[in-house]
């Protein structure tokens, strides 16, 4: 089997640019002949032994069009046995618009068309009208969650869809650690400074919180002024701790004694898998597809609806009787250690599209 992907970008490698890395990483050690076009930004090291090559765009919306006439000369010379895979809206529209007319078809990888995601981003909706029309169509979506699958049947229901999970390498077994200080339980969140993350529904459960329930807030992005007023107009100056951009979360992890994850759209969540692999447990919103991962895959509990009083009490849960033991971390881990595992998620891909 030969598989082409085609990618919005590579770098950072991290979210879904990690899951691209690892499942193609997975296929080429099964034996799938694998290579890929990037449209924005460089290789990554780890990936040079693989086939791929990159457009050189950049990151603005326009790029989509741009990649258009390049990937129209490259994707038609591929091997007739060569099936093309997009990856995203952002990889699927520019691949359906090259290979029209061309008698070729492609599967598009799908991550981000969640409810949430369509209502609160203007791009997102754009991307997934065009997608629609009938000579941009992929001949299967693989969905990355059933929260994804769900959407894509709603918006075309004719539409050919699996669901296969994102590869995930097991790491070793690490038990979970009880609240050693009641009198300072710490909470974090690792994620962007997004609408869509959310993280004022963190800052307003803190505020429902007793005081002993503190937050360090890990991460950058276009809500930074939004979120540091939020926190002083709730008076919780002294409860929070802003770090900005980090490297690397795992410090942080071991240190914390719950992740809160107040996301209202997840393509899949591999920062409460991030969590788990510590010993974390995490508190998190009843949403597509964090009601897939908690607690099959992730030790923890959904809140009972979106708001900011449910997310406080799945806290005080997390951090008293509710806790997750050994024996949920050990299933949890089991759980990843089959379900996510790179060769039999790449089983699963080699056979839905054989």
């Amino acid at each position: 089997m030969r598989l082409h992907f085609v990618l919005p970008q590579l770098e950072p490698l991290y979210g879904m640019e990690l899951a691209a890395a690892l499942l193609m990483r997975g296929l080429h050690d099964q034996g799938v002949e694998v290579s890929a076009t990037v449209v924005s930004g460089p290789v990554p090291a780890s990936l040079g032994d693989l086939a791929i090559d990159t457009l050189g765009l950049g990151t603005r919306i326009t790029r989509l069009m741009e990649a258009v006439p390049p990937l129209r000369r490259r994707l038609p010379r591929l091997p007739a046995n060569t099936q093309i895979v997009a990856s995203g809206l952002w990889g699927s529209v520019p691949v359906g618009a090259a290979l029209t007319g061309t008698g070729r078809e492609y599967v598009a990888w799908e991550h981000s068309l969640l409810p949430e995601r369509l209502r609160i981003d203007g791009r997102v909706r754009m991307l997934a009208r065009a997608a629609r029309a009938r000579a941009l169509r992929p001949r299967l979506v693989v969905a990355v969650s059933d929260g994804v699958a769900r959407t894509v049947r709603r918006l075309a229901p004719e539409q050919r869809v699996v669901t296969i999970l994102n590869p995930m390498p097991a790491k070793p077994f690490v038990a979970p650690r009880e609240v050693p200080d009641r009198a300072r339980i710490r909470l974090l969140t690792t994620a962007a400074f997004r609408p869509y993350k959310n993280h004022s529904c963190a800052l307003e459960a803190l505020a429902l919180l007793p005081t002993n329930y503190q937050l360090t807030l890990a991460g950058d992005g276009e809500e930074r002024e939004l979120l540091h007023d939020t926190a002083r107009r709730l008076g919780l100056q002294d409860r929070t701790t802003f770090l900005g951009r980090v490297p690397t979360v795992a410090r942080l992890l071991t240190e914390a004694d719950m992740l809160v994850h107040p996301s209202r759209a997840e393509t899949f969540g591999f920062s409460i898998v991030e969590a788990a692999e510590a010993g974390l447990p995490v508190a998190a919103l009843p949403v597509p597809a964090l009601d897939e991962m908690i607690p099959t895959f992730v030790p923890g509990t959904l809140a009972a609806d979106t708001s900011a009083e449910a997310l406080a009490a799945a806290i005080v849960r997390l951090a008293g009787d509710g806790r997750p033991g050994v024996t949920d971390f050990e299933r949890a881990w089991h759980a990843r250690c089959t379900e996510l595992d790179p060769a039999t998620v790449g089983g699963r891909w080699v056979e839905a599209l054989t």
